[in-house]
Parts: structure tokens; sequence; C-alpha cells
């Protein structure tokens, strides 16, 4: 277990000389809270490394939390009026009547953080980046983007995107792709070799070994971490990234955009995550004032281990995120394959009871991956009631019983004994789904089920479970608030090459559902498919769905301007600002 870092080698570590910092005192008597000013740091805690900061490559939250900071998008989705709005582009786009073409225009004079001017020759290469099938790791974010047929770029100004059949949020996903610097990241013009509609093509791109090569390429880990490649247009640059120590982003200079968008602030002159993988030491070093932020504090931490009193210059807060807490049963394991066996284990969660004792309370119950603000989500759902005795009946429908009265159930799969024994995996330092998982092991010991917990550093994990090699896993999803597209972990076709379907559910109506979905632009046509596709998941069970977390956090009360909202990471950082007197670090 790594412990906090003492406030010398903190300094250390974080400060390396460039800076002095001010005597920790606190105090907002007399100083002016209303106008805002640049300068000091933001020091954010994250439980483990990002996966990448490369944002086509990256699909877990904490990567795209940083990112978001250096890379921007045509549109921007507002945060509060959850609208788009342009961005990088001048307007939201010229839209064709059958929803097939839509065209941007960028800004005049808008350019990365090293002064290399952004064009539509840039938007055109990160299209052929993210559609590029041999970028494996894209793969999730791929599925939003298979049906761009072409991109044209007929002038340096000019983009305009080419559907194969119309998206009803083709304007959300083709304005929010963070677009990336072609000269940084092909500096060998190897993207020029093929075209769009090479990439719709499996043989197409196969015989072009442009695609492979490049893929290579981009794929290198450097590529997705090195200052010298993560450069984007945004507020912020990446300076640094110490693996398993920290990530720190400083305030672009060069910036295209000054203050003219409100979300684009630079307040602080770095934003600084830092890495420490157990949730009680990071509330020490929050206490301590070490770390300015922790972005979640698991309820009981919250609770009993953080008093204001004690700590005045700390504030407690909980917000709303649109996310979901969810057992996944790997329906590519036999012993997982039965959906009665599914129901059993869902049976025998009693949700009541660990909202109550784990998390305190801080969670809503919630029946499906629909979320439950939005109108789509079916609240006609019964939910599946903890009842042991339904779980046993269930189970010996499915033919598990046992037959040598060893207390483990057993069965014959494909001509052999199989006893009903399994691993939850989950990701080291989340005490919330260390619990969940010790609690249920002893849960289902009771019917005879035997499970084991096995922990493994968020990286690893991440691998493991994009290559299906787990038999359970306790995740979470989490989205914007926007209409309903389940595609990405639902459709049977990103079960494959490291798609987010990573439970492997295949359901031909479910496809159907999804596909007519994304097709549809009629609000209540959509909300009938979804709410068949919310029954057939409701049935089949693959997920043992589980709550909707609330988020307990705490930062420091120098920082002005902190607000929440339900649209990820649900705080921006770069817009909290300190009063002058109370600022304590220079660069």
């Amino acid at each position: 277990m790594r412990v906090p870092l003492p406030y010398v080698l903190l300094c250390g570590v974080l400060l390396l000389g460039s800076c002095s910092r001010r005597p920790q005192t606190f105090s907002l008597e007399g100083i002016d809270t209303t106008q805002p000013t640049p300068g000091d740091w933001v020091i954010i805690h994250i439980l483990s490394d990002p996966e990448s900061l490369n944002p086509l490559t990256a699909n877990d939250a904490t990567s795209s939390e940083i990112f978001t900071h250096i890379f921007e998008s045509l549109l921007f989705y507002n945060p509060q009026t959850l609208q788009l709005e342009p961005n990088l582009a001048e307007a939201l786009p010229e839209i064709s009547p059958d929803h097939l073409t839509y065209r941007f225009r960028l800004r005049p004079n808008i350019h990365f953080s090293d002064g290399h001017p952004l064009t539509s020759a840039d938007v055109l290469f990160t299209f052929k980046a993210v559609k590029n099938p041999f970028i494996i790791e894209a793969a999730a974010l791929r599925n939003y983007y298979d049906n761009v047929a072409d991109v044209q770029t007929p002038d340096p100004s000019t983009v305009i995107v080419r559907l194969r059949e119309p998206y009803f949020l083709a304007d959300y996903f083709l304005g929010t792709l963070p677009i990336l610097p072609k000269h940084i990241l092909d500096p060998e013009g190897l993207t020029d070799r093929y075209q769009i509609p090479e990439t719709n093509d499996s043989a197409a791109a196969t015989l072009n070994p442009a695609l492979q090569d490049f893929a290579t390429w981009f794929r290198a880990p450097e590529r997705s971490r090195s200052p010298r490649y993560v450069i984007g247009s945004g507020p912020y640059v990446l300076e640094e990234w110490r693996t398993t120590q920290l990530i720190r982003l400083r305030r672009n200079d060069r910036y295209w955009n000054g203050e003219a968008n409100p979300w684009a602030r630079r307040f602080p002159s770095q934003i600084l995550y830092r890495v420490i993988t157990e949730r009680t030491s990071a509330l020490s070093a929050l206490k301590n004032q070490d770390i300015d932020f922790m972005s979640y504090i698991p309820p009981k931490l919250f609770e009993e281990m953080l008093d204001t009193t004690v700590t005045p210059y700390l504030r407690k807060v909980t917000y709303e995120q649109t996310s979901y807490t969810y057992i996944g049963w790997n329906l590519r394991r036999p012993l997982f394959a039965d959906r009665r066996v599914r129901q059993a284990l869902s049976h025998l969660v009693n949700r009541e009871a660990l909202i109550r004792t784990i998390m305190l309370g801080y969670a809503r119950p919630v029946e499906s991956p629909i979320y439950p603000g939005r109108p789509e989500y079916d609240s006609t759902l019964k939910p599946y009631e903890y009842n042991p005795q339904r779980a046993r009946q269930l189970l010996a429908e499915a033919g598990w019983q046992d037959t040598d009265g060893d207390g483990i159930l057993d069965r014959e799969i494909n001509g052999q004994r199989v006893r009903f024994e399994f691993t939850f995996l989950i990701n080291a330092g989340n005490e919330i789904r260390e619990n969940i998982a010790v609690l249920l092991a002893d849960e289902f010991q009771k019917v005879g089920i035997r499970a084991r917990v096995q922990k493994l550093e968020w990286t690893t994990f991440l691998q493991q479970i994009r290559s299906h090699q787990f038999d359970a896993t306790i995740l979470g999803w989490v989205a914007d608030p926007i209409p309903s597209d389940p595609y990405q972990i639902w459709h049977s076709s990103q079960a494959f090459n490291r798609g987010s379907n990573y439970v492997g559910f295949i359901n031909k109506r479910v496809d159907e559902l999804l596909e007519k979905n994304r097709r549809e632009f009629d609000p209540a046509r959509r909300r009938a498919y979804m709410l068949e596709f919310q029954r057939i998941i409701h049935q089949e069970q693959p997920y043992t769905f589980l709550w909707s977390p609330d988020y307990p956090a705490a930062y420091h009360r120098r920082f002005q301007n902190v607000r929440f909202y339900p649209v990820r990471p649900g705080y921006w950082a770069n817009t909290w600002w300190v009063p002058r007197p109370l600022q304590r670090y220079q660069d």
C-alpha cells in the first residue's frame, strides 16, 4: 500500500524548485471573492494513472477528465444548458434534409498549442485515425463513426462529412470528436495514402499497407503519454506524466480562444493530477492540504473521517452524474450462459442492504442501462428482489445441484462435471467494489456458489476486461445526459475486437432495436425501441444492475466558482480561481 508523500517530498516532486509555496493559513475574512483572479494550482486526486491521453484510444473516465483540457472539438456540449454550441467551428453544422451531409466551417486563426494552424486537414486526419480498423484501442469510440462514408475538405476552413445512413446523434458525435494535430501524429503522411471509404471495407483496408503502417505508429505508447505527441488546441498543455505519481498540465499561453469561452478559462496556472492508490491515504492528503480536491470519497470515509469543523478549510459537497454501477457476468463462460443462472444471481444481491451498509444511502437503485433521468427510462421494470429461495429454485431449474455433498453446486457441462466457482475481477484501490464482492461472496456461499475476489492495477484490469479474460466484474458506466444510444455497450458487433460489450451479450432482437434507434429521428419511436430493449435486458440479466451513485466530494475552500454539473466529469477545474491573498503556489 502506498502512503501519502510527506509534505517536504511532495514539494520536491511537484514543485521542482520552480515555485515557492505560501504559508498554510486560511481565512476568507476581508478577501474579495467576487473578482476572478488567475494564478495558483489545483491539485486533484486520481486513484490510478489514466489509460491514455490520446482521446481516440482511451476510454476510461480519468483519461477523459484530463485530456478534455488539452484537446478541443468542432462543437462544445454546454454542461449548463445541455446544448451543442460552436467551438472550433464558427457555427453549428449545415445539415442536408436527408440527414446525410454535415458541413462545418472552421473559425479563422485557430491553432494548436505549438502555434501550428488547425485546419480542415487536421479534422480529416482525425476521422481517418478513428476509423482505422487496425487501431484496436479505438474500437469503443469507432462505433459512433462507422457510418461515416467520406470526409471532404474543399478548402482549409471547410469540412463536409457524408454518412451512409442517417444517425439521430450525428451532430453530437461528429461535432464532439477531439481534433488531433496531423503534423505531430502523422509526420510521414501515412494517412494521405488511404481514404475514408477504404476504412469501411475490411478487404480494402487489408490490401492497403498504409492503414497498418499508420496504426502501428499511432498505437505506440509514447503517442499517448509524451508531451511531444499529446498536443491539442485546448487551454492547457501536457507538461509531464510521471507514472504512478502525477500528471501535470500547464496553462496554454498560446491559447487561440483567449477568454472568449467561459468554459475554457485558464485561471489555474497548473492543473495537477496526483495518483494515490488508496482513498484513505488520499483523504489524509486532502486534510493535510497536500491535494485540493477529491472528486469521489467513499461514503463511509465521507461521513466518518471528514469533519469540516476540524478542517474548516475544506468544503464537503455531493453531486450527481449520469452513471450506474453494475455486476457484469461474462456470458462466454459456461457458468453464466443460462439466463436462469443470471436471474438467480440477481436475486442473491440485496441491493437495499448494500446501499445502506456500503453506500450509506448515497445511491439510488436502477433496473436498466438507461439513466433514470432520461424519458426513455422504463420506471415500470420490476426489481429483482432479494430472494434466496427463488434463486435456489432457478439454479435447480438450470441443472445446478450439490451431487457430491461438498457444499458446492455442480452440474455436467460438455461431458464434464463442473463446480460453480468463479472469480470477481475488480480494480485495486476501489474499496466499494471490493466490499461489494466480498459481501456477495459470503451471500453466494450460502446457496452453494464459491466466489473469489481478485484485484488488479487499473491498466492491467482494463486489459483483462477488454480481452474478456474474466468471470465476473464490478464496474460502472458514465455518459453525458443525451438521448440514449446503447449501441456501444450492447450491440453484438461490440462484443469483439476490444469493444465495450465486455460480457459478450448477443441478441438478434436487441441488435435490431439498437440499429433502428440510431436511424430514428422521432423521439416517441425511439422511446418505444428503448422500452423494448430494456425489457429484454431486464429479462436476460447480463448485468445485475446495482445503483446510480451520488458522488461525495470535498475541495479546498480557497477555490471560488466551484460548481458541479451532470456532464462528465461533473466539474471544470480550469474555471476555478483563487483570490490573490490565498494563492499557495507560484510558478
